[in-house]
């Protein structure tokens, strides 16, 4: 008999332990890496649209002075002419025809019911209202030196209005301007704008209320999902600022990472993991050294500022006999500090010294050199010396070899009891009297500009100033313009400076004006005295 041979059993080779635990640690590893990535992710998301409505919210924040610029020069020109409604048409037409308002309107509120003195462009919707209306809107403006927002949202023509009077509780008059808004309440965004990849609505007030949309990019709410919002002061109410991504905004790459990360092996894992923490390090030290600059950047020009606001004292002195006033505007161009400064000293008695410079270059180096200056004329003019001097001692500070700037400067002494002025000067401009035949610029003993030349000698000269005159000192940004010659600068300075109704510091500010009416390149800085005897 015969059997059959038994038959091999078969051999099922174990998963090894180690490749076990390296497949569990790799798939633990995968989805722990793509969940963190899907959470970093959201997190990024989140933080960026923050930042970003923060940015939108610091935009609208700075669109509001230019806003209410154009009405508080408006509302001073009405109460100082006494609401000439010719004024107000010159300083009002450029913002109207310019689109920044559709109208503007001049109302007297002096007692009784508000009257309309004049307007620009079209009418406006507060004309057609009720007297009650008209004083509903009015009245709260008037003293508080702060836009009063009328809402005309919800009118056939959209519009908000925006009235404003001057900061004094003898307030007669409040200008009111409209702007109008699109009546679909659709606001297109331009490609190349930074938050073209952003949907956004704005409301008047706190609350998103449909109601008071002034705008948005859909023509209603913003889509939902992730969104953020910022509250933006606006006169006496607020803006709020809605928006919402239209895309990824850390990238495509970052929004992938998870499901990349998710369905590859352990190999893919490690490389995802490499590659998360490369992508990871370089965001990092990348906003870390941007964080850096940005510091860096804020603190030079945090102490430049410092340095520029210590050279522009806030209180000058009291001289009896003399009308006494200044202006300081910073150039058009750049965002350094310059080296423009003016300084009035008491001495004694009736006597005071003065100096207008101007150290050349901008920047914190600059400012540092225009603060060595200030303080070295106010002290060897508290020692008595005269102007001369004070230019050859203050000369020796400065040397535009070593230090990389040159300054130029006027130096007077006053006698106001005399109306006598010494005057000084180390290449800077001749100052300019004004008196009741006509204006010219003095005469003075032009010396080399601060730091040029070691040891440089000063001579001055002294006049005697009519009675009721007037000096101005400035700097060359008042008279210089690229391309021109100066004596055209100087005869604009001295054609404006003919007009010498009002105080000096009117004068100072139809000078400026007429002189530089779209502003200057550099910095300008003007000191006039006018004696009242």
């Amino acid at each position: 008999m015969s059997t059959s041979p038994e038959a091999a059993p078969s051999r099922v080779r174990p998963i090894h332990l180690g490749t076990l635990v390296v497949l569990l640690v790799g798939l633990v590893v995968t989805a722990a890496l793509a969940l963190g990535a899907q959470a970093v992710h959201h997190t990024n998301e989140d933080r960026l649209l923050k930042q970003r409505v923060r940015e939108a919210g610091a935009v609208a924040g700075a669109a509001v002075p230019n806003l209410a610029t154009p009405l508080a020069s408006a509302a001073t020109v009405a109460e100082v002419t006494n609401g000439n409604a010719e004024s107000f048409r010159q300083l009002m037409t450029p913002s109207v025809t310019g689109q920044r308002f559709i109208s503007a309107s001049l109302w007297s509120v002096d007692s009784g019911p508000p009257t309309l003195v004049t307007s620009v462009g079209v009418q406006s919707e507060l004309a057609k209202a009720t007297p009650a209306r008209i004083q509903q809107v009015l009245r709260p403006a008037i003293g508080k030196g702060t836009i009063v927002i009328d809402n005309l949202l919800t009118a056939p023509e959209r519009r908000l209005g925006y009235a404003y009077s001057a900061a004094v509780s003898s307030a007669h008059f409040v200008v009111y301007a409209e702007s109008p808004f699109p009546k679909n309440r659709r606001a297109t965004v331009d490609k190349n704008s930074a938050f073209a990849d952003l949907d956004y609505a704005l409301y008047l007030g706190n609350q998103p209320s449909p109601p008071e949309l002034v705008a948005s990019s859909t023509g209603g709410s913003v889509p939902g999902g992730r969104r953020a919002s910022v509250a933006v002061p606006f006169g006496n109410s607020q803006l709020l600022l809605v928006m919402t991504p239209r895309k990824e905004l850390g990238g495509d790459l970052l929004a992938r990472l998870p499901w990349g990360l998710g369905s590859g092996g352990l190999v893919l894992t490690l490389a995802g993991a490499f590659l998360v923490e490369r992508l990871v390090r370089r965001r990092v030290h990348a906003e870390s050294l941007a964080s850096e600059n940005d510091e860096l950047y804020r603190e030079q020009r945090s102490v430049a500022r410092a340095l520029q606001h210590s050279l522009l004292p806030d209180v000058l002195p009291q001289i009896a006999g003399l009308e006494l006033a200044t202006r300081y505007v910073a150039g058009a161009e750049g965002v350094d500090i310059g080296g423009d400064w003016y300084d009035v000293m008491h001495v004694v008695g009736d006597h005071f010294v003065f100096v207008v410079g101007d150290v050349s270059g901008r920047g914190l180096r600059a400012a540092t050199a225009m603060a060595e200056l200030r303080y070295a004329v106010r002290a060897y003019a508290a020692q008595g010396d005269a102007p001369e001097v004070i230019l050859t001692k203050v000369s020796r500070l400065i040397d535009v070899g070593r230090d990389g700037h040159f300054a130029t400067a006027i130096c007077g002494a006053i006698d106001v009891a005399a109306h006598r002025v010494i005057l000084a000067n180390a290449g800077h401009p001749d100052p300019l009297v004004i008196a009741a035949d006509g204006a010219r610029f003095v005469t003075t003993d032009i010396g080399a500009p601060l730091g040029v030349v070691d040891n440089a000698p000063y001579s001055s000269r002294s006049m005697v100033i009519p009675e009721q005159g007037t000096l101005l000192a400035y700097t060359d940004g008042l008279v210089e313009r690229r391309g021109e010659n100066l004596d055209v600068g100087r005869e604009r300075l001295r054609r404006a400076a003919l007009d010498t109704r009002g105080s000096v510091d009117d004068m100072l500010t139809r000078i400026l004006d007429q002189a530089i009416p779209t502003g200057s390149a550099d910095d300008t800085a003007i000191l006039g005295f006018r004696w009242q005897t």
